[in-house]
């Protein structure tokens, strides 16, 4: 028989996959350690959270319906010539990525209030229209829209507790009043920055107990707010003194980062200095104050700012209905 006779008779050969042809060894392994290792620093790092601003998720660190507060150390050395800038522009930038991002999906546009010090100056009108026109888009903001976009920005500077104190009344009164009567579904942002330093006058005028009680009064309610309307209110604290006592730049326990570093997790103490720092181990009590654990007992969610060396970190010190503790990234600012 003609070797065409046997071509004709045979089938074709059912194909083979060229992956199957591949062994399944090392580069395999290799790939499923660097996926968990992916996840492990996704899982840590909250860079993601940090660009993407407020949001109305539990999982988000920066969600709504809770106390969000803000500090940074009580150094003795400087960490910034701009104090206002430093504890303020990462507050500032979650404000204007939220205000962007309702622009963007066309929705309606939060009622934000910022009770500030008259002489702060990280939450200026010409600082907060800068950082959204520098927010990255397609395309562009112009300056008509995000003049528009702070229209809805109401500011309240104030030169004492007992003003700030009426601010707070009269805006909880306000929220309250819309959203359950003419706008249920808005949203509604509170920033209050400088609370701990006017506190410190209070206590330099009077004395301490009489301080943390009034102080107390507000942060109650500051957290009835939240808890009565949740996803629609978001408050935002961000404490201008510092934490700690006063620490020289000589006496060491200043941990080190890698300027290349996104994030991570470390092991929190729970022994007697209480909530720490990982990047300044061993620098004594965070709160050694009765105002400074007045004011950290009314945040829910408790997040510092501070610089080791040259490399600006922001950790998760405190988080009291959330498992993010321990979560802290590399954050250059606005650009």
């Amino acid at each position: 028989m003609s070797i065409n006779a046997y071509i004709g008779d045979a089938e074709p050969a059912p194909p083979i996959l060229a992956h199957t042809m591949l062994q399944s060894g090392p580069s395999a392994e290799n790939k499923h350690k660097q996926d968990q290792q992916h996840s492990a620093e996704q899982s840590w790092n909250i860079s993601h959270d940090v660009q993407k601003g407020l949001q109305n998720s539990p999982d988000s660190v920066f969600r709504s319906g809770i106390v969000i507060g803000f500090s940074r150390l009580r150094d003795a050395h400087k960490e910034t010539s701009d104090e206002d800038e430093y504890i303020g522009r990462l507050p500032r930038h979650l404000l204007t990525t939220h205000l962007l991002q309702q622009h963007q999906h066309d929705t309606h546009q939060p009622k934000t209030y910022i009770i500030h010090p008259a002489n702060f100056s990280a939450f200026t009108p010409q600082r907060l229209l800068t950082s959204l026109l520098n927010k990255p888009q397609q395309p562009p903001l112009s300056r008509t829209q995000a003049i528009t976009l702070l229209d809805s920005v109401q500011l309240f500077p104030v030169y004492d507790f007992n003003a700030a104190a009426q601010a707070i009344h009269e805006i909880a009164t306000t929220i309250s009043s819309a959203l359950t009567e003419t706008t249920p579904h808005q949203q509604h942002i509170i920033i209050i920055t400088g609370l701990d330093t006017l506190t410190e006058g209070v206590i330099r005028a009077s004395n301490p107990l009489r301080g943390s009680a009034m102080l107390t009064s507000v942060l109650r309610t500051l957290t009835q707010l939240t808890r009565t309307h949740g996803s629609n209110v978001s408050v935002i604290l961000v404490n201008t003194s510092g934490l700690g006592k006063m620490v020289s730049a000589q006496s060491g326990g200043v941990g080190e980062v890698d300027a290349n570093a996104t994030g991570g997790m470390y092991e929190m103490d729970d022994g007697e200095e209480g909530i720490q720092s990982a990047f300044r181990a061993h620098s004594g009590e965070m709160f050694p104050s009765l105002l400074m654990r007045t004011l950290d007992q009314g945040i829910d969610s408790h997040l510092l700012v501070s610089s080791i060396g040259r490399v600006p970190v922001v950790e998760v010190i405190k988080d009291r209905v959330g498992g993010n503790v321990g979560r802290w990234c590399v954050w250059e600012g606005e650009v």
